[in-house]
């Protein structure tokens, strides 16, 4: 009897399953760490709706469906994308008017297009 060989894994890392799941690939984990990181620092900023939804979003992106990782990917990017607009942009409009709230409504504007544009 010939001894069996183990199938080598031999596509990239990122579509490489992952040992947490059979049907959750690396590239999910890497987003979704991303993603909970973001929100984190989202949290520390003293942004309280970024971060949930950062969160939320990055707890959906390791799911086992693909379908579902995919879409909170892609919302997560846009609010991720729109935080990072509103801290630059914040900065920008107090540095020049001294309303930082302008940079925040921009960033919030990024994100929303953003999402609805992605799933239109």
């Amino acid at each position: 009897m010939r001894p069996r060989e183990a199938k080598v894994d031999d596509r990239i890392f990122w579509k490489r399953r992952s040992f947490l799941g059979e049907n959750i690939s690396n590239g999910n984990w890497i987003i979704a760490m991303i993603l909970l990181l973001s929100g984190g620092g989202a949290l520390r900023q003293g942004w309280i709706i970024a971060a949930i939804g950062l969160g939320i979003v990055g707890a959906l992106s390791f799911v086992w469906n693909e379908a579902v990782a995919k879409t909170a990917t892609i919302v997560g990017v846009w609010l991720a994308a729109g935080a990072a607009a509103a801290w630059g942009l914040s900065l920008a409009c107090n540095a020049a008017f001294g309303m930082p709230a302008i940079g925040h409504v921009i960033g919030l504007i990024i994100a929303i297009v953003g999402i609805v544009m992605t799933i239109d």
